[in-house]
């Protein structure tokens, strides 16, 4: 599959190439239009293949309770940040200080590596987080059984069946995502589309680059943000998918108490190890690059 999308984008970039010289040709209106339309199909395939951060929007997802609302909503957000930066960064490097393309892909290459520096934080604190709770539920073992489900506000008319047993036991259903996704922390939500959304799409800075040279930039800006909501719908959907598997094993326990914890327990802890990994694992990567003594 990857073999394919690498050969489509291939494929489609030689397109996008043409359809940006077609620009100044004809009825540019059109012209734009029909880059508009390729620019998207182009970030629906695009994002299938490596980068633009599915795994770690997704795991984040997943290790932070958030609803499938969420993940949606901080996967179109990092996608519009991604354009934002490849238009900042090639308005203020080509038109602004007349920069050549190398130093473009110089900063591209800088940013990125902050984009994996910022990502392992955002690991790292998703771990000491859950890690944290742990240690608490430990200390509070009468707490441990209603942890989840933050009873000290909890509204106990919402509309499924909700009990107690008569000794004051662990509640007797399913954990519910609406239950404990608790109110939305756009400081989280933030941290994960900066670190995600900092590193400008390579295929973005193309189309900008190409458009620029034919005399309207306007047109690209206009592809761009196409490429980025056909970005953002696919990492949509992989975030949703990744959601509904750990719906999906909380179900499989059939409202097991322990089961529950324990689902949710491995999916904040391997979630966030997740993240911070791939932090980490691509930093050394781009210093080596980054690096003039380098010979490679």
């Amino acid at each position: 599959m990857l073999s394919w999308v690498a050969q489509t984008q291939q494929t489609m970039q030689r397109q996008l190439a043409t359809a940006v010289k077609n620009l100044k040709s004809g009825n540019a209106i059109g012209a734009a239009l029909f880059l508009a339309g390729l620019s998207f199909v182009y970030g629906v395939v695009h994002a299938v293949g490596p980068g633009h951060g599915k795994a770690i929007i997704s795991s984040y997802v997943v290790a932070n309770e958030e609803t499938v609302r969420r993940g949606i909503l901080i996967s179109f957000l990092a996608a519009g940040l991604q354009a934002l930066t490849a238009v900042a960064l090639v308005s203020l490097l080509l038109v602004a200080l007349n920069a050549t393309g190398f130093q473009v892909n110089a900063w591209t290459n800088q940013l990125e590596t902050v984009s994996y520096a910022m990502i392992a934080l955002v690991g790292l604190y998703l771990l000491l987080t859950e890690l944290i709770r742990l240690w608490r539920r430990r200390q509070t073992p009468q707490e441990a059984a209603h942890a989840r489900h933050d009873h000290d506000n909890h509204d106990h008319t919402h509309g499924h069946d909700h009990h107690h047993d008569a000794d004051g036991e662990a509640c007797n259903h399913m954990v519910d995502v609406a239950d404990i996704a608790g109110p939305l922390s756009w400081r989280k939500v933030l941290a994960v589309v900066v670190s995600v959304g900092i590193r400008p799409c390579s295929g973005a800075i193309l189309v900008l680059v190409f458009a620029l040279t034919q005399g309207l930039f306007w047109a690209g800006v206009a592809a761009t943000f196409a490429m980025a909501l056909g970005t953002a719908i696919t990492v949509a959907v992989l975030a949703t998918l990744a959601l509904g598997s750990r719906e999906l094993v909380l179900k499989l326990g059939g409202g097991n108490e322990r089961w529950a914890e324990a689902v949710w327990t491995t999916c904040a802890i391997g979630g966030a190890l997740v993240v911070l990994t791939a932090g980490l694992f691509c930093l050394p990567r781009r210093w080596v690059r980054l690096d003039p003594s380098n010979s490679d």
